[in-house]
Order: structure tokens, then sequence, then C-alpha cells
């Protein structure tokens, strides 16, 4: 029996599993989770895509370096110094990121005294803490400079929206998952993955920046790619490239549709060409195993910078001719041999939303064509449907396309009518059909992954929010100028829309004061060390207790009757202030 029948029978028990303890309790009775079972068989590359990654394992690439593979959803790689250890990505838990460690204590005893995170992403920097073995003599961290304005956008902007889609791509909660494209599994987002993110303390600025660390000579270079802060480490001694995520063995995520800006191609394919500058006898990617011998780095390089610059330049083609981001997505396609190679399969992302990507990182969401101006919301385009075709037509239209495998009208027609008919159970039936018969045939893990996900929040059999445990965990470790960042997003604007008012939050510990200025239905955040600012409602606290007050382990009018926080301009102003602010 070969690696993807056992997959395929584990995924198989999985869900039976997952699905017999459901039906037990759910009211729904056993159909929506007997269909899934049924209609969800995974693509066959992919299912064989897992053996990449499907067991842990440290690989000893050379004398000194070594990569976990298979531990969590990114790599991380141990280089051994004369005077110590180096930790590559700390991948995204302490849980993870703890196994990983006890396997390279298997290695050596040394000291770990530094960590390099090679960019902002959860699975790669997420983890730091379980490398921290002696607080009072914590390893250096280094990260590219941009780093901190990455983690103020994860942070503290869009986090809400991002996380659910985040957990829909990379099937975190999926019962039966076949695997997350670069990795067998995103370990975080629940209640067993512990967030244990550290700020970097060291930062590198300039493409390419000499440094020893526990006694080892390397060149760390900035290979913008995937990301903007993305940063690799070359070892010359040794011939070794650590190439981050900006090369891993499947079609790369030019855009990632949990929700980032579109990637800059030819940024990327620039960042690929300095990589094919060095002499490299060993690449260890970020993401699956590393690769070995110079004539087939160079030959795996080339051929990933070539078909990034090949979805770049023909989409500009298309776009300059007039076409949409939809019909350019019907005219672009790898050619056969990039198409056939095994680092180019569509494993993570996909050609098709790589073009809309760069549609809209030269366009943006404009189209061109003035009916997408001004177009209907989905709700009055929704009612409009409705009252043009009437509920039983849409009905059996929707369940003709299914019939005919016309799953993404399927997936229209029923959306349109639970839109305006919510509790139609017919309607809920055919949404869930859709879903499932369109993550079936997907090639690549994220696409699968977020419609098999929408299928299981359709049927109420998943719920996606964020582990309060984590939430709190943020709280207490991220530093306070990023808490107070988030709050302008936060500004409920309908509810404060008279609101003019200042509040200085004064920071006894440290000296810093934090003022927040409420005016014209915005919130400002501004920062003072020393100096005190006017304001209308001053805060006298420590950085512990705030941190307490806003992961509501206490509650205001409490921490002001034990004098832990001193308000001077009353409390009911203080109060009414921050009832201004989303608490979530």
């Amino acid at each position: 029996m070969d690696g993807p029948q056992i997959a395929l029978i584990v995924m198989f028990v999985a869900l039976l599993g997952y699905f017999g303890s459901r039906i037990i309790h759910s009211l729904q009775g056993p159909s929506y989770a007997e269909r899934i079972i049924k209609n969800a068989m995974p693509d066959k590359e992919l299912l064989k895509h897992s053996d990449e990654f499907s067991q842990p394992e440290l690989i000893k690439v050379t004398d000194g370096v070594y990569v976990a593979v298979g531990f969590a959803l990114a790599n991380s790689i141990l280089l051994e110094g004369p005077e110590g250890l180096v930790i590559v990505d700390v991948t995204e838990s302490i849980e993870s990121a703890a196994e990983i460690l006890k396997v390279f204590r298997n290695v050596t005893d040394k000291p770990i005294k530094a960590l390099i995170y090679t960019h902002n992403h959860a699975d790669h920097s997420y983890g730091a803490k379980a490398f921290i073995e002696d607080e009072d003599n914590p390893p250096d961290i280094w990260a590219h400079a941009g780093i901190l304005g990455e983690f103020t956008r994860v942070f503290s902007t869009v986090n809400g929206a991002t996380y659910k889609r985040s957990m829909r791509q990379f099937g975190v909660h999926l019962p039966g998952q076949i695997n997350a494209g670069i990795g067998l599994k995103l370990k975080y987002g629940t209640d067993k993955a512990t967030l244990g993110v550290v700020y970097p303390t060291h930062f590198v600025h300039e493409q390419k920046t000499n440094l020893v660390l526990a006694g080892i000579n390397m060149t760390i270079i900035h290979i913008p790619g995937e990301t903007d802060d993305q940063i690799g480490v070359w070892i010359p001694e040794k011939q070794v490239l650590l190439c981050a995520d900006d090369i891993y063995k499947a079609f790369p995520n030019l855009y990632a549709i949990r929700g980032t800006p579109s990637r800059d191609l030819m940024q990327w394919v620039r960042s690929l060409d300095l990589m094919l500058t060095y002499d490299t006898q060993h690449l260890v990617p970020s993401h699956t195993r590393p690769v070995f011998g110079k004539e087939n780095i160079k030959e795996i390089l080339t051929v990933y910078r070539d078909a990034i610059q090949y979805i770049h330049d023909q989409t500009v083609r298309y776009i300059n001719q007039g076409f949409t981001s939809e019909e350019i997505v019907e005219k672009v396609a790898l050619p056969k041999n990039l198409a056939r190679h095994p680092y180019l399969k569509e494993f993570y992302g996909t050609v098709a939303w790589s073009v809309k990507g760069v549609f809209n990182s030269y366009l943006g969401w404009f189209s061109g064509n003035p009916i997408d101006l001004q177009p209907l919301t989905i709700k009055s385009k929704s009612e409009r449907m409705v009252k043009l075709i009437g509920v039983d037509k849409m009905i059996e239209a929707a369940k003709t396309a299914l019939k005919e495998k016309d799953f993404q009208w399927a997936l229209e027609l029923s959306s349109y009518l639970l839109i305006i008919y919510s509790d139609n159970s017919e309607a809920r039936d055919i949404k869930i059909d859709a879903l499932t018969y369109l993550g079936a045939r997907q090639v690549s893990a994220c696409g699968r992954n977020y419609y098999l996900t929408c299928a299981f929040e359709e049927a109420a059999e998943i719920e996606l929010r964020n582990s309060e445990r984590n939430r709190k965990m943020g709280i207490k470790t991220l530093p306070i100028r990023q808490l107070f960042l988030a709050m302008p997003v936060k500004f409920k604007a309908e509810e404060c829309t008279n609101v003019n008012n200042s509040l200085l939050f004064s920071f006894s510990d440290t000296g810093d004061n934090v003022k927040l200025t409420i005016r014209n239905s915005v919130a400002i955040v501004s920062f003072h060390h020393g100096k005190e600012p006017l304001y209308d409602v001053k805060i006298t606290v420590t950085v512990k207790v705030f941190r307490e007050l806003i992961s509501s382990r206490m509650r205001a009018i409490t921490a002001y009757g034990t004098g832990e926080i001193i308000i001077d301009g009353g409390i009911m102003k203080f109060r009414n202030l921050m009832n201004c602010f989303e608490n979530r």
C-alpha cells in the first residue's frame, strides 16, 4: 500500500470519527455529513504531495546545518556554530516549536545564541518563546526592519478579517484535511496552540548584511518576494542558502486568498535572480524539503523565476489590450514545460489567483467596465434575481446546475436565495453540495480547504472564532504600542459622532504617555515620552494593569476602587469614551 492510499484511509477514518460524534448531537441528522464524506474526494496529485512533509523528520543538510520538516506548517532550521546555535524560523506555536527543540537537542546541547525570523508570517515567528530556554539570558532575535510594519498590519489593522480567512485557507478546523499545500497543517488558531511571539531585538536594513552569530560567518540578504520583509541566509563556508519562502515545492502564492496585498511579482523575480548569483550547493527553503546539487538548484530557481515573470508579463500584455481580470484568467496559463515542473504544480498558489492579483496591483478594484463603477449590492442583486425569476425556478435551476456539474452556477444561485431567505433548506443543501464539489476538484490545497471549510460553516458544523486564550495571550505579549495602534480601527464612529475629547494614558512604570484624541469621528494615537501633553481625561496606570483591563481580566471600576488606576477627569467620562471602541 503506497503513501496516498494510506493517507486516504487516514482521512476517511478521521472524517468518520468526526462525523460519528457530530451526528449523535446534531439536530440536522446525518445528511450533510454523509454528503460531504462522499463528495470531498481529494485530487490524487494533492494527496501524493503530502509525502513531502507527512512524517516529522530532522534532515541533515550538511555538517552543522539541520532542517526540521513536517513538525509544523513551516520548517525550522538549526545552524550549529562553535559558540552555540542559531535557529532560523520558529514555527507558529509554542507547542510545535517545543517539539522541534527536543529533536534539535538530540543533536547538540549548545546554547541558543540567536533566532532569525525570515519574515513576519505566523508560521515563522509565533513560536519563539519555546526557544528561549533562559529568560535571564535570551538569544538575540534578528529580522528585517520591515517586519515591524508588517506586524502592525497583521496585529492592529485587519486581523479580524484575516484570521477567519486564514483558518479557511489552511483548513485548520477541517476534519480529514489533506494538507496545506506547503506543509501538512497550520498548528495555530485553536486552544491547543499557544501564541509565543517575541519581538525582534536586532534589525537588518541593507540588501546584504554580514554577521557573525554563534561563531558562524553569514550574510543576511534581503529577498522581498512572498513578503516585503523577507530575508535569506547565505553561509559561504558551507555553500548553504536559506531561501525563506521565496521558493518551495509548489506554485508560489502570488496572491493569498486569506487576504494580503498582491505580491510584487517582479520584485520576487529580482530576488530569485539574486539567489542565482550564489554558488549554492545546498538550498534550504522554509517549506518543503531541501534541494541538493548546484545544477539542480540552478535549474529549479530558474524555472521558478521564469514562471513568475511569465504570469506578470502576459497579464500586463492583456491588461494593455483592454481585457478585464476575469477575461485574462481565461487566456493566461503556464506553458506546458513549466506547468509540468514538480516545483510549479498548483498545490498552493494558482495561476488564476495570480493573474487577478497582478491586475489589481496595477489597476486597482475597477475593471474598466462602467457596469462595475456603482454595482448593485449583493443583497439588492439577490432581491432582484428572486423577483425576476422566482424562488421555485431558481431552486430548479440550481439543482440542474448541480446535475450538470456546473457547480459555480449552482453556488451563485443558491447563495442569492439564502441572502434573502436564510432558512431555505433546499437552497442550503444545494450550496453545501456546490461548495463540496468545488473543493473536491481543487488541486490547490488552499482552494480545497477554503471551499470545504465554508461548506462546514454553512452546515453549522464549524464555527470560526479566535481563541479567547490566544487573544489574551496576544494582549499579554504584544508591545503596548501595537495595542494602541489597533484602537483607531475599532472606533465605533456611528455611535460616537459628536465626541471630541482626548484620553491620556500615563504609564507610571515606564514614563511613557500615550494620547488618544477623538475628533471628527476618528481616533488618533500619539506617543510621548516624558513630556505630558494636554488632555481631557488622564489615566495613570502600569503596563501590567493596562493589559489586564483590555483583556477583560479586570473591570475599570474595580481597578479604580483599589487604586490600581488613577483617573483625572471622572471615571464615567473615561468609561463613556472607552465605550466608543470595540472590545474584541
